[in-house]
């Protein structure tokens, strides 16, 4: 009998021992919100969806975890919902989930009054939790503070961690503007306070940037890799992409790029001399220079297995681009390509019939374009493949709604 008692007490121990964690509510988001209510709690809701990694992560290695699941079934009413099912949906554009993950703090009148966004450690998932118990921490709070006229380096230092939990990159460049506004900039060359200046963005050819090309091999030994290459490579790509709309010829755009690679080596130089010319074209009315230099190009990565990904992108690039989807000859032309794909069984029926589907979705012919998404949903199904996806739903609606 003491035995069997020991064996007991062994599996209650080991059945506490693997349900640690956050203790996620089964019912309705109203059910939750009730219950948050009752109990004077604000209710967490995990805004997910099936194809999202980050998602997965949060659900696999941080939710689980013992000090993440003691403070967050002590504070709040936890539900996970599936934005692209059930009452999900209609959530989603309640709240206006546009990333995944997202994770909302909720008031008992089902008022959303805290967000999160992203895969984040257990530190900065209960950090976050905390600012949405305390009402003067909210992010709603802190961006009245703001508005009203709040200059407080402290202040700022705080609204800025909280814009950078949501990814607001946009709010993330205005406020850490006003924080460097207050101190020079070599403040903020350590470590520790180097997001505030790859928060605002600089653009190239400023003061602060150009501060910090001459300072770039210090840059270097305080920061990743990727930020370093990223922090001077994206801005350096935004300023040529305009300087490309701007320019009166590719020789003129060249030595622009040359100028820029001297001051700053850049990777993938070709890849990105060939964006830039691209925009060139666009913004030249050269649209069939465009479109013959894309397929020239696409046409090298033949026989690799991003070969027809490619010609994919390119298709959503002609659909996208007002300028190029107003060209008859140039759609038409494609057309053709996608027909072709969509011909090949074994390798392009999936990826023919999406490119067929947009096409004819863009040329308002519904049979047609219904008749090669259903070809492409069944092939797509067939393969294993995301049917559920946001790119593929929404090409669904948009042709039924035709």
């Amino acid at each position: 009998m003491q035995k069997i008692l020991i064996l007991v007490v062994a599996i209650f121990l080991c059945g506490n021992l693997f349900s640690q964690g956050i203790e996620f509510e089964h019912g309705t988001f109203n059910e939750a919100v009730a219950k948050a209510k009752q109990e004077n709690k604000l209710v967490f809701m995990d805004c997910f969806t099936t194809w999202c990694g980050p998602c997965k992560w949060l659900s696999k290695e941080i939710f689980p975890q013992q000090e993440v699941g003691e403070f967050f079934n002590k504070n709040f009413v936890s539900i996970k919902m599936d934005m692209e099912k059930g009452e999900g949906v209609e959530l989603c554009s309640r709240f206006q989930v546009t990333s995944f993950p997202t994770l909302l703090f909720i008031d008992g009148e089902g008022n959303a009054v805290h967000k999160l966004v992203g895969g984040m450690p257990a530190e900065d998932l209960i950090k976050g939790a905390k600012a949405a118990l305390d009402p003067s921490m909210r992010i709603g709070t802190l961006k009245a503070k703001f508005e009203s006229g709040n200059r407080d380096l402290e202040f700022l230092m705080t609204y800025l961690g909280a814009v950078k939990a949501q990814y607001d990159q946009e709010n993330m460049a205005v406020v850490s503007k006003e924080i460097i506004k207050q101190s020079s900039l070599e403040k903020y060359l350590t470590k520790d306070l180097f997001y505030v200046i790859s928060a605002a963005n600089f653009p190239y050819g400023s003061k602060e940037f150009n501060f910090l090309l001459k300072n770039k091999d210090k840059v270097k030994e305080i920061v990743e890799e990727y930020e370093y290459s990223s922090l001077f490579g994206n801005n350096i790509y935004a300023h040529l992409n305009q300087y490309a709309k701007e320019c009166k010829n590719l020789k003129e755009l060249d030595a622009e790029i040359q100028k820029c690679n001297k001051e700053f080596p850049l990777d993938g130089l070709d890849r990105i001399k060939k964006g830039v010319e691209y925009t060139f074209y666009i913004a030249n009315n050269q649209l069939q220079k465009w479109y013959d230099s894309k397929i020239e190009d696409a046409e090298v990565l033949k026989g690799e297995r991003k070969y027809i990904y490619n010609y994919n992108s390119i298709c959503d690039e002609i659909l996208r681009t007002p300028k190029l989807a107003a060209s008859e000859k140039i759609v038409d032309d494609f057309l053709k390509i996608a027909q072709n794909f969509a011909a090949d069984k074994e390798n392009g029926i999936i990826m023919g019939n999406l490119m067929l589907a947009n096409i004819y979705l863009h040329k308002k012919e519904k049979a047609k374009a219904l008749k090669a998404f259903t070809i492409f949903f069944e092939e797509n199904g067939r393969a294993g493949g995301n049917n559920t996806h946001p790119s593929v739903t929404n090409l669904k609606a948009a042709i039924e709604n035709l």
